[in-house]
């Protein structure tokens, strides 16, 4: 009796699943739960914007879900709603909305005729992208091109960039352009956009210019023949009144180049160059230039000019610059004088 009043033990409860709250959600069980209770055919839209492995990884989202309340459903269905609504009220301006919006609302066969359409008549992509460039560059452009592409550019950059340009063109130039854009009353969209393209092209080859040096390197060179030949040409660009010739001759011999001088040289050119460009300049000079020319003075007159350098504190680069060029003028004029020897040119020839 004793062992049949015994209690019977009692059946062990199945552990209850964790309690699910929507404010401890990843983004991930979100996106999982929220695909489990949409429609099928919404939710197999949104999988084709996922790539393999986000599905992979939604799928393995999905398969830890357990049982979730309503409120937690009601929860993340709500904060997508609240989330889709701030996405599709960004504002649009009527002229965005028909340029990114409206192409992708019509069916695919008709999309690239009416993006085409609404971009030459309502877009302002080129007119930004010539307002970015100077009138002179994109005249240098349209010199290139046949006047009635000329015409039909002007066009189609807009009032204000035409104006500029028209400006930048000569005045024949202006007057033809003038009457072509009069009588231009309708283009085909296909040349409207050959002729967009081509100038953006031209422009955007400009955007990184090589540079080559100009009067700088030409002079570097002309230093570089022998002298007969570079005053050769030189006296050809004076006797033609061009004054090219003075900046080249300058530009021919730089201060840096004064360390080719010997000391008797160095010692001449110390004897007429200002005190002031002569501190300036060796100021800015290098170690080895600057001891060749102390090394050409009294230990007394060295000194000197040392403490003038180090009292002179920070000068402009543009002083030194002076300075320099200064003191190179005036080695250059011994040179031509026959005092001193420069070297600026190469071997002469035998």
């Amino acid at each position: 009796m004793a062992a049949a009043a015994a209690k019977k033990p009692e059946a062990a409860k199945p552990a209850e699943p964790p309690k699910v709250e929507a404010a401890k959600l990843s983004g991930l069980e979100k996106a999982a739960i929220l695909v489990m209770y949409l429609e099928r055919d919404t939710a197999r839209q949104v999988l084709k914007k996922l790539s393999d492995d986000e599905v992979k990884k939604l799928g393995m989202a999905i398969a830890a879900v357990q049982a979730v309340p309503d409120a937690v459903i009601e929860s993340v269905v709500g904060d997508f709603i609240v989330g889709l609504q701030s996405v599709a009220l960004v504002p649009y301006t009527g002229r965005d909305f028909a340029q990114s919006v409206l192409p992708g609302l019509v069916d695919e066969g008709r999309r690239h005729v009416v993006a085409g359409a609404i971009r030459r008549r309502v877009g302002s992509d080129f007119e930004e992208f010539v307002k970015s460039r100077s009138a002179s560059a994109v005249a240098a452009v349209l010199r290139e091109e046949h006047p009635q592409v000329q015409a039909v550019a002007l066009l189609r950059m807009g009032s204000e960039n035409a104006s500029r340009v028209l400006s930048a063109l000569g005045e024949e130039a202006q007057y033809d352009l003038t009457i072509r854009m009069a009588r231009a009353e309708r283009v085909s969209g296909e040349l409207a956009d050959d002729v967009e393209d081509s100038i953006r092209r031209a422009l955007e080859d400009q955007d990184d210019p090589l540079p080559i040096g100009g009067a700088q390197t030409t002079a570097r060179i002309l230093g570089r023949l022998p002298r007969e030949k570079n005053q050769t040409v030189l006296v050809r660009l004076r006797d033609e009144g061009n004054d090219l010739a003075d900046r080249l001759q300058r530009l021919m011999v730089v201060f840096d180049d004064l360390i080719g001088l010997d000391d008797r040289a160095i010692q001449q050119l110390l004897r007429v160059v200002e005190r002031g460009d002569l501190v300036l300049a060796l100021k800015g000079a290098g170690p080895e230039l600057k001891g060749r020319f102390l090394k050409n003075l009294s230990s007394r007159a060295a000194a000197d000019l040392q403490d003038e350098m180090d009292v002179l504190g920070n000068p402009r680069k543009s002083q030194i610059r002076g300075a320099q060029e200064n003191v190179t003028a005036a080695a250059q004029r011994l040179h031509d004088e026959g005092v001193i020897v420069l070297v600026t040119g190469g071997e002469e020839e035998a």
